[in-house]
């Protein structure tokens, strides 16, 4: 698959026809990041979809430690700061120059942490991140992984099976070279049935 397919998609909407559609671009999101269509939800925003998700996790035991990369996009970083009225722990991973290093990484994750928010390449400098490494570490102490890939998706391949990360966000507007108002996030198929957004 490349961008000017999903592009086409985007530029021929038939509000007549929607479902069809939907299947079509969920699809070929699928194939873009290495998914199963059954994997891949369509929303209309990142933080949309992340909000979803959010609301999905329980917070109110003693895994409650949500990791923020500094790196995040502000609006991100908000639905996770939300869930503190849920019981969540918001901690920043904070950088050091343009870049996070993995030993930032492994003082905050623990065996508190529910989930690791880390984003592939950073929206304001363009440093990019150590995926592998990062999901590996929150892996070991029980943590989910989401990757926000809005600003590598379109411009380096991404295969969410090889990266082992348990949710991916993006959008069509940057590098997909399509237009606001659609997002996908990939929620993979071990944790659909115990993931019931609210």
């Amino acid at each position: 698959i490349h961008a000017g397919s999903l592009t086409e998609w985007l530029h021929t909407w038939d509000v007549r026809s929607p479902a069809g559609k939907l299947e079509r671009v969920r699809s070929q999101f699928a194939a873009l990041v290495g998914a199963a269509p059954d994997e891949i939800a369509v929303s209309t925003s990142v933080s949309a979809a992340v909000s979803a998700l959010a609301s999905a996790l329980d917070f109110s035991g003693e895994r409650n430690k949500i990791v923020v990369d500094d790196f995040a996009f502000p609006a991100v970083a908000q639905v996770w700061h939300a869930q503190e009225q849920r019981g969540a722990v918001v901690e920043h991973v904070a950088a050091t120059g343009n870049i996070i290093p993995l030993s930032h990484y492994a003082a905050a994750i623990d065996e508190r942490t529910a989930v690791v928010s880390l984003s592939h390449i950073c929206y304001f400098n363009g440093a990019r991140q150590d995926v592998a490494a990062i999901v590996e570490m929150a892996h070991r102490h029980g943590a989910l992984v989401l990757l926000d890939a809005y600003q590598s998706l379109g411009t380096l391949p991404i295969d969410v099976k090889e990266l082992g990360v348990d949710f991916l966000v993006g959008g069509a507007l940057k590098y997909l070279l399509g237009s606001s108002g659609l997002a996908w996030l990939y929620a993979a198929q071990d944790h659909l049935p115990s993931l019931v957004p609210a």
